[in-house]
């Protein structure tokens, strides 16, 4: 073959290539138009281009060669060539898109109103929701009275973008560029954040829409208004619009301005942004929204189940404030509040159809895996949502259930294919290093968090312990059983369970979740993730050696809280269950039982004391006690309600919960939220009534009770 003919048939080959090229680019054009058209999953479009350009290398040689492959003539070469590349295709489209969805883009739920009415919707599946991520927007002049915008306005965005079933938002906090382009691009194409500031009443904020992985500003606007609350709104449409959102015939959402369900006022909002819910309410009495996050928080923190039934009632009341996914939440946490847990996890099967990955749904699903041990439907579940919505908060959840399952290797695996993108994510690896008994690993990373990460520090003393004592004792896994049982805790509801599983100590905390601990100490054990928070137990032994109670020191990022758990035995726990019941003779002898086998545990002794009570006096005298002591006493209210007594405390800076008090005498109550705490009414040197307070220490091994400090906790009775 002459030079001249080859370079006329690479000639005529390339013209063929660009005819193709722009054949399949115009198709691909009018797939993705069909795509959108009809709901369909737009990973098509990638699988299509895929396969056009994978094709390439056998028409390029079809083309040069296409006289003689047309007479079925074709060499050797070609017929290994030809079936490889089409073989070579067909894999890399598998591994690519195996785990992807490629049917509608959308889906039909069908449910019953609270009417009764039977209903459906169109949703837009999670797996195609764009997700937002929103940072701190900077406070340009520093005006202190609008600093709480910094993340006011990206948590506020959060609640309004929330409404569009077709949006992931999430609020980040203020931080630097770096920062958020190693945050933002492990998961997302684009990140939004911005600035603002304030001239007597006119308000500027301008927001930026920036790729994730260079922060180039994508798209720009600035609002200028005279009402906060209404440029959210507007900047609320502006995001929406800018992140690809296209409504359609079928995909429609409404959108409440934020003044309708949440509040129109200011002051209330910001309260509601710095989590004082007390005071937001105070403000706006039909604050739904704030009674709802309040009501959610108290039963996540085991405030007490009184506690938490009052708020979600005043939720309940005000509902249909409410986008209709948050009165369904109203729902689900009454439900819960109330104790009928078969209705709230039928609801949230159901409203997981429509938001898979809400945080709320997921961690009363995880909260009912944890009661039940059932972990494999916990990371199941946890992988499911991470792949569905890769966001950090999936991520970190999904790390925890890998620990819990003992799934190591898979999450060290899983660890180092995002490190490339986000290095620090690495730090995740100190744990599951911990649980392989690879304690240089675990020390290597420890040191290099010391250098790099400031702020991690105080958060990781809890393992450079850990890994100090595993270093120079072998791990004896015998040290995890004095762990094992039921440990509540002294001032709130709240109860941790401990078992073995997985070669490792497992804790579920009631209405939260399972955490996986390791030893840190004979009778020491830590968890938690250095990015977030970390915690560890030390037992405390009497001189038999038998476990009395558990300290918990809980690591945040600059502060420390101390935590006192009393370990129940079998004994405590039949006590309980016989008296909930009401079977006040078994308990008494329960109690007793339990009394002489647990004698530091002091409010086994005051429960006693109340049975004995409510057997030797005429309840009508305790009826009478009782209202002798209703009243205000400064910030403590009692009253009565269905002939039972209750007390509850509020202040400027105390919101204690309310609850139900037992007489243990004539003048001494307790309650069953607090075992710490004993109430005393007492007549004053004026003859005036009054109420003081005594908390039992284990300060020190103190094991004692103390009044409480009388200027703070002594107070007579308004007139």
């Amino acid at each position: 073959m002459t030079t001249e003919s080859t370079k006329k048939k690479w000639l005529q080959t390339l013209q063929f290539l660009a005819a193709y090229l722009v054949a399949a680019w115009t198709f691909l054009q009018f797939v993705d138009w069909i795509l959108n058209r009809y709901n369909i999953s737009p990973y098509w479009v990638d699988l299509l281009l895929w396969v056009f350009v994978g094709i390439i290398p056998s028409l390029a040689i079809y083309f040069f060669n296409k006289e003689r492959i047309n007479k079925r003539l074709l060499n050797r070469r070609e017929k290994i060539l030809f079936p490889l590349n089409v073989l070579l295709i067909m894999a890399a489209t598998y591994f690519g898109f195996s785990n992807s969805d490629l049917g509608a883009t959308t889906k039909e739920i069908k449910y019953t109103d609270e009417a009764g009415v039977p209903q459906s919707k169109t949703i837009t599946k999670e797996e195609f929701r764009i997700g937002i991520p929103i940072y701190g927007f900077e406070n340009t002049k520093n005006n202190d009275s609008i600093s709480w915008w910094r993340y006011g306005i990206g948590d506020l965005l959060v609640y309004d973008l929330e409404q569009n079933k077709s949006l992931s938002p999430y609020a980040f906090f203020f931080t630097d560029t770096s920062t958020k382009i190693t945050e933002a691009s492990t998961f997302e194409d684009f990140y939004v954040d911005g600035n603002y500031e304030k001239n007597g009443d006119d308000i500027t904020i301008n927001v930026f829409i920036r790729k994730s992985n260079n922060a180039k500003v994508l798209s720009k606007q600035t609002f200028t208004g005279t009402s906060f609350l209404d440029l959210l709104d507007e900047i609320s449409y502006f995001i929406t619009e800018q992140a690809g959102f296209v409504e359609t015939n079928t995909i429609r959402y409404l959108d409440y301005p934020l003044s309708e369900f949440m509040s129109a006022s200011e002051e209330a909002m910001k309260e509601f942004v710095n989590g004082n819910y007390d005071d937001a309410v105070a403000i706006d009495t039909t604050f739904a929204m704030a009674y709802l996050e309040d009501a959610k928080r108290a039963q996540r923190f085991n405030r007490g189940s009184l506690e938490v039934q009052d708020i979600i009632d005043k939720a309940y009341s005000y509902r249909n404030e409410l986008p209709l996914q948050k009165q369904l939440e109203v729902n689900i946490q009454r439900s819960l509040a109330y104790g009928n847990l078969e209705e709230a996890e039928e609801l949230v099967d159901l409203q997981l159809q429509v938001d898979p990955t809400n945080e709320f749904y997921n961690q009363v699903l995880f909260s009912i895996y944890g009661k039940e041990k059932e972990l494999d439907k916990y990371y199941e579940r946890s992988e499911f949502l991470f792949y569905q919505d890769p966001k950090p908060a999936n991520g970190v959840n999904m790390a925890n259930a890998a620990l819990v399952t003992g799934q190591d290797k898979l999450l060290l695996q899983e660890i180092k294919a995002f490190e490339l993108v986000n290095p620090d994510l690495k730090f995740f690896r100190i744990q599951p290093y911990l649980f392989q008994e690879k304690y240089d690993e675990a020390e290597d990373l420890l040191k290099e968090l010391d250098l790099v990460k400031s702020g991690y520090q105080f958060r990781a003393q809890v393992y450079d312990t850990a890994v100090t004592y595993l270093q120079k004792n072998k791990l004896n896994k015998e040290y995890y059983q004095p762990f094992v049982g039921r440990f509540r805790y002294d001032v709130n509801e709240q109860v941790k369970t401990f078992w073995i599983e997985n070669n490792r100590l497992l804790c579920y905390t009631n209405n939260r979740g399972t955490m996986p601990y390791v030893l840190s100490g004979k009778y020491k054990a830590a968890a938690g993730a250095v990015n977030d928070y970390t915690s560890e137990l030390e037992l405390v032994l009497d001189s038999s050696k038998r476990v009395v109670g558990m300290l918990e020191r809980v690591y945040d990022y600059r502060t420390m809280g101390t935590y006192w758990h009393w370990k129940e035995d079998q004994s405590i726990t039949a006590a309980h269950m016989a008296f909930e019941a009401g079977d006040l003779d078994k308990a008494k002898s329960l109690y007793e039982i339990a009394l002489r086998n647990n004698p530091k545990h002091s409010y086994l002794k005051n429960i006693l004391d109340h049975i004995n009570y409510k057997f030797t006096t005429d309840p009508e005298i305790i009826k009478a006690q009782n209202e002798r002591y209703v009243g205000t006493y400064g910030p403590r209210q009692f009253y009565i309600i269905d002939d039972k007594f209750y007390y509850k405390r509020k202040s400027e800076d105390t919101n204690l919960p309310r609850v139900q008090l037992l007489p243990m005498d004539e003048t001494r109550y307790m309650d069953l939220t607090r075992f710490n705490t004993i109430m005393e009414f007492s007549k004053d040197s004026t003859g005036v009534m009054a109420s003081s307070g005594y908390n039992f220490s284990v300060a020190d091994n103190k094991f004692a009770w103390e009044e409480l400090n009388r200027e703070r906790n002594y107070f007579l009775k308004d007139n």
